[in-house]
């Protein structure tokens, strides 16, 4: 979730809960205050009424003499329990053939030596109907003001946080392979031009690192092939002396397959070091079934030497955008590793199907922890004298191209699957 819609989300929910809380405490106080009011009224209307009693007279009719009140004569026992109070009721309306809630005033009060219960109604229709006006006057207020917060909280949050993100696309476009630098932006904001200034120093030491490291990388490796040229041309002119002893020439083969393998090691991992840096900045759409078919077509004569059979499925096209060398580079190390380390008068099935190639051979000895042979120098027991460095290369090509390579072993069945 982004940063501006985390803090709209966060502040519009804490406003609604603060406008519902507000809602709910002035609708419950308005009430109070207006049942209040009427309870006042009430007590006024006890009075009128017992002002308006005769003067003399033995008793009082318990018959209704107003449509509000009721008198009631009651016992001397219950007299002295009944205490004045205040209650909500209902009453049946026969014109509205319903219930409607009523306030009720019941108190007592000593005439003539007689004792009796006074009743005051009054309807709460009126209260009903105002807090009904409260609570969508309130509603629409809530909904008003949340909407208007939002809005002005959005277009501040954006405008704040401006230069914040410029100096995030900006970051995520830097490439230390490339000369532009990083043009951050002035903010009013005093923490984000602290921000910019510790990004700005950081990136610069990095991208020196960066173009020290890719030197040192690129001298090293040709201050060492350079020897090993040599050696190995000389090598070559002893191995082609007609007096030069067996022993001799033994130890010379030996030193010589030595001194090729030391220069194949050093071009790897100058090919990894490139890769792991991007300095394989071109790109564009390719066909991966197509570079499948050609490399299957070059090793075909290999595979044909040691009886092993190619079965190519391409069920689906996968186009991808990739430097093609990289991706060449990255399916003719999977076939290579399939036909060296796969059992002579054995079969390679290579699959293409849903984004994903799938490689699968017979292994000639088995794989302890599968999943580490994308380490370098990681080597399978039945070749020790291979580098170590053909998949280690591949998973470098994958994590460039954000590719899942999978190693799996189903009984002898060796398989590597990279997803696209």
């Amino acid at each position: 979730m982004r940063l501006l819609t985390q803090s709209t989300l966060i502040s519009s929910t804490i406003l609604l809960l603060a406008l519902l809380i507000s809602g709910f405490y002035i609708f419950d106080q308005v009430s109070q205050e207006v049942r209040d009011e009427i309870d006042e009224k009430l007590l006024n209307r006890k009075l009128e009424i017992l002002a308006s009693l005769p003067l003399s007279g033995s008793s009082i009719s318990a018959t209704p003499i107003a449509t509000d009140f009721r008198i009631d004569s009651i016992s001397a026992s219950t007299f002295s329990v009944l205490q004045e109070h205040f209650e909500d009721i209902s009453i049946y309306e026969l014109i509205e053939k319903e219930h409607e809630p009523h306030r009720q005033l019941l108190t007592k009060f000593e005439w003539a030596g007689h004792y009796y219960s006074l009743r005051i109604q009054t309807s709460l229709l009126d209260l009903e109907d105002m807090g009904e006006v409260i609570a969508y006057s309130t509603l629409w207020v809530i909904v008003g003001l949340l909407l208007l917060a939002l809005l002005v909280n959005r277009f501040l949050q954006r405008k704040l946080w401006k230069s914040f993100y410029i100096t995030l696309d900006q970051l995520k476009a830097l490439r230390f392979d490339q000369s532009d630098s990083l043009q951050l932006p002035h903010s009013t904001i005093k923490e984000f031009n602290q921000l910019n200034e510790t990004i700005e120093k950081l990136t610069a030491v990095n991208e020196r690192v960066f173009q020290q490291q890719k030197q040192f990388v690129e001298n090293a490796s040709h201050e060492i092939q350079t020897p090993l040229a040599i050696a190995l041309h000389q090598t070559e002119l002893l191995i082609q002396n007609p007096d030069l002893k067996a022993n001799d020439a033994q130890a010379l083969e030996l030193l010589t397959q030595q001194l090729e393998r030391l220069s194949a090691m050093n071009k790897t991992l100058l090919l990894i070091s490139k890769i792991d840096n991007k300095q394989f900045v071109e790109t564009r759409s390719v066909d991966v079934g197509e570079i499948v078919r050609q490399t299957v077509d070059e090793y075909a004569f290999l595979a044909e030497q040691k009886n092993i059979q190619f079965q190519l499925t391409i069920e689906s096209p996968i186009v991808v955008t990739v430097n093609e060398h990289l991706l060449d580079i990255l399916v003719r190390n999977l076939v290579r590793n399939a036909l060296v380390h796969s059992v002579s008068q054995g079969k390679i099935t290579i699959q293409q199907v849903d984004r994903s190639l799938r490689i699968e051979n017979t292994a000639v000895a088995p794989v302890d922890h599968p999943e580490l042979l994308f380490g370098r120098f990681v080597k399978q027991s039945d070749k020790p004298q291979s580098l170590g460095l053909g998949l280690a290369i591949v998973k470098s090509i994958c994590d460039t191209y954000q590719f899942t390579p999978i190693i799996m072993l189903q009984g002898k069945q060796f398989i590597i699957s990279i997803h696209f």
